[in-house]
């Protein structure tokens, strides 16, 4: 019984233990401290006031805020920190008592941001409690962004180039934005943000632009902004849009530029920067001296033609050129040298003048004393060449639709042959002086062999020392001269010329002679005297005009009424006018006739061919010389040149005859007494013999 005692009472003090242990654990459940409100994360901005809830129920131990750990203080005023208290009252709900613990901080720093904590210690009755962590972000605006100490940036036309941003201090870090001309920029934009240990960022912001002419003076805005900023901020600058020179050529002929035009070719145009170096060029050379915008060509020549001009503009960025292809209108001019051609009759023949002009001439072939044309291409084919056949024929090339002078020049149809010699037997030369001995050849082929024998021997030019030859070709052969430097006595006397070609062998012997010099007092005496000759008949000319004029006009007078009173005494009227009129037609006549006209020319004898046109035998058709004769020069060989003719020939006045010597027909009345007679002072004397009278004008 006893253990039923004890093991009832040991039952008992276990219960009374759960059920104090229970009461207490109620106990303390329904009396604990805890939070009825918590601070949340606030962002907020620099110099701005916030605060940070913390409300507690029942509280039992002591109450305190932490910044990054750090305890604030447990006195609201929290004296510590000046711009920090703790604000709030005391309100009973139910029989709990709740407390106002907010954390109010004034005038925001970056110091203040980080994370905060309210806590409340505990008690021997309670435990302690702490709210979450939370965080106060105080932001900053950013520094005014910076594109450099410039208002201008300078970029290359078609060049990418980099503009950059920099907005500093900002937190968070400012975000920039590109504008130009107020649109926004979004392509080839890059940005950086990088943050310091104190929380702030800087932030770089690089815009790629490839910039175009048209963009130059037009502004590039950069603006930063981040949550601290009501409006952004901004700044520009202006696109200073650099490029090569762009370049525009010109000249100052308004036509087709023409030969020996005067031409100025200028280069024109814009460049930024401006100071642009100037070059010229032709076909890729450059043209020293040229350093200007323009170029001068006091007389372009026909060799401009199809070349290439090209000015040069550089500046600091590059270089840009302009050029222009001339086209230059030049008169007709001939390509390469006469080509004579020699044939055997029967053999055929084609002659050939190739002529060159911008526009390209035209050719005509006549043949020389013709007219009529031959032929109007550049080769003249001739079948089968006969003796008529052979000649001279003239190629002219014309451009008249461009107005230039036509050109003209000599192709020699010759006949095959042996040569002749031509030169003169006699020939001069000056003791102490050097000679040279001609041997003029007309040889078609050309000569196989010349050479020159003193003595019957061939000299021997390279053991003489002093003689040396000479060559010369000619369209029908050649003029081969034999040279003597410082003749001697013993060097005058014959030399043999002789010369050789396919068709046969010509010699000559040629005789120098020594040529007598005047002394040089004779010669400067007789050019004293001509001088003197010259001026006292100047001086006896001027004096005599001087006294004819001054009485021409009494004897005039005198003379004429004496004789016009002897024909009225001794002739009627009638037979006064008869005289008159007949002495002035014999006047006329004889004065524009001479009378001895068949006596100079009437004997003048002219071969004629069976064309009826007249000819020069061959043998005289280039011969300077009347073959072993020493005969002179023909003077029926009229040369001809490629060169143009003179300007004057195409003058309107070229070629007229004037009419003064010729009787109007209107002026018949010589009956009239009033009529003077304008040819009276010309009649002839009146024992004149006028039978013999020159009817062709």
């Amino acid at each position: 019984m006893m253990e039923s005692y004890g093991g009832w009472q040991k039952m008992l003090v276990q219960s009374w233990l759960y059920l104090s242990l229970s009461l207490l654990i109620i106990t303390r459940a329904l009396g604990s401290q805890q939070f009825t409100a918590q601070p949340e994360n606030t962002t907020t901005t620099q110099n701005s006031t916030i605060v940070l809830q913390c409300e507690v129920k029942n509280r039992q131990g002591t109450l305190q805020w932490t910044r990054n750990r750090l305890g604030l203080g447990t006195v609201r005023a929290l004296p510590g920190f000046p711009r920090y208290s703790m604000v709030g009252g005391t309100n009973i709900i139910g029989g709990d008592t709740i407390e106002e613990y907010n954390l109010k901080i004034v005038d925001i720093q970056l110091e203040d941001d980080g994370e905060y904590r309210c806590q409340v210690t505990a008690t021997e009755q309670t435990h302690g409690i702490i709210t979450n962590k939370i965080t106060l972000n105080v932001q900053l605006p950013p520094d005014p962004p910076q594109m450099g100490d410039v208002s201008t940036i300078a970029v290359i036309q078609g060049s990418p180039t980099n503009v950059s941003c920099q907005a500093n201090n900002g937190k968070p870090g400012a975000e920039i934005t590109w504008y130009q001309e107020g649109v926004r920029i979004t392509h080839n934009v890059f940005s950086r943000t990088m943050t310091r240990t104190d929380k702030r960022a800087d932030t770089l912001s690089v815009v790629t632009i490839v910039a175009s002419k048209e963009d130059a003076g037009k502004k590039i805005e950069c603006r930063a902004n981040n949550p601290a900023l009501r409006v952004p901020y901004k700044t520009h600058a202006i696109l200073d849009v650099q490029y090569p020179p762009s370049l525009t050529m010109a000249h100052n002929i308004s036509r087709q530029i023409r030969e020996y035009d005067y031409v100025r070719f200028t280069c024109t145009g814009t460049a930024n920067p401006y100071n642009i170096q100037w070059k010229w060029y032709h076909d890729g050379v450059g043209i020293s001296g040229s350093n200007q915008n323009y170029l001068d060509i006091p007389s372009i020549k026909r060799d401009y033609h199809q070349s290439r001009i090209t000015c040069e503009g550089s500046n600091a960025v590059g270089s840009t050129r302009a050029y222009e292809t001339l086209q230059i209108q030049y008169g007709p001019r001939f390509i390469g040298a006469p080509q004579h051609v020699a044939v055997d009759l029967g053999d055929s023949a084609t002659l050939v003048c190739n002529a060159e002009g911008n526009p390209e001439p035209n050719i005509l072939w006549t043949k020389q004393d013709y007219y009529n044309p031959v032929s109007t291409s550049p080769t003249f084919n001739i079948p089968e060449v006969e003796a008529q056949d052979l000649g001279t024929y003239i190629c002219t090339a014309t451009s008249l639709v461009a107005g230039f002078h036509e050109v003209s020049r000599e192709i020699l149809l010759l006949q095959k042959g042996p040569p002749k010699i031509l030169s003169n037997k006699n020939q001069y030369a000056a003791t102490g002086a050097s000679a040279k001995l001609e041997c003029l050849v007309r040889s078609v082929p050309t000569p196989t062999k010349i050479k020159w024998e003193r003595n019957n021997v061939e000299i021997d030019y390279a053991s003489s020392g002093r003689y040396s030859e000479l060559e010369e070709p000619l369209a029908d052969g050649v003029k081969h001269m034999l040279q003597i430097i410082q003749v001697q006595e013993s060097d005058f006397g014959q030399y043999n010329c002789s010369v050789e070609n396919a068709r046969g062998a010509d010699l000559i012997t040629i005789t120098l002679l020594e040529k007598d010099i005047l002394p040089l007092s004779y010669i400067i005496g007789g050019v004293v005297g001509g001088v003197a000759l010259i001026f006292l008949i100047v001086i006896v000319f001027v004096i005599y005009h001087r006294y004819k004029a001054s009485d021409s006009d009494s004897y005039a007078e005198t003379d004429s009424n004496t004789e016009i009173k002897k024909r009225e005494k001794t002739e009627s009227p009638s037979d006064f006018t008869k005289s008159t009129l007949m002495d002035q037609w014999r006047q006329d006549l004889n004065f524009h006739c001479p009378t001895d006209y068949e006596d100079l020319y009437g004997q003048k004898e002219h071969k004629l061919n069976s064309s009826g046109y007249g000819t020069l035998t061959s043998d005289n058709y280039i011969n300077a010389y009347d073959h072993h004769n020493g005969g002179p020069l023909f003077s029926d060989y009229a040369h001809r040149t490629d060169e143009a003719p003179p300007a004057e020939r195409f003058e309107n006045g070229y070629n007229t005859y004037g009419t003064s010597s010729f009787r109007s027909a209107s002026r018949t009345d010589f009956t009239n007494p009033d009529y003077t007679d304008p040819y009276s002072n010309r009649l002839p004397p009146a024992d004149v013999n006028t039978a013999k009278l020159a009817t062709t004008v």
